[in-house]
């Protein structure tokens, strides 16, 4: 019984890992990365700088 307990929870972890690699791939294929979806000090940073040198 706790072998099949096991089983079922490495394969849901398994499965939730390939599930999040399968959408970083199709995200960085159409350009964007995870990184997109929020404003960080780093995106903040990169802009300034950009606007100083322009």
């Amino acid at each position: 019984m706790s072998l099949l307990i096991n089983s079922v929870i490495a394969l849901a972890i398994i499965g939730f890992a390939g599930y999040e690699i399968y959408k970083s791939v199709k995200r960085s294929k159409g350009g964007g990365c995870n990184a997109c979806d929020y404003q960080c000090d780093t995106k903040e940073m990169l802009k300034q700088h950009s606007s100083k040198l322009n």
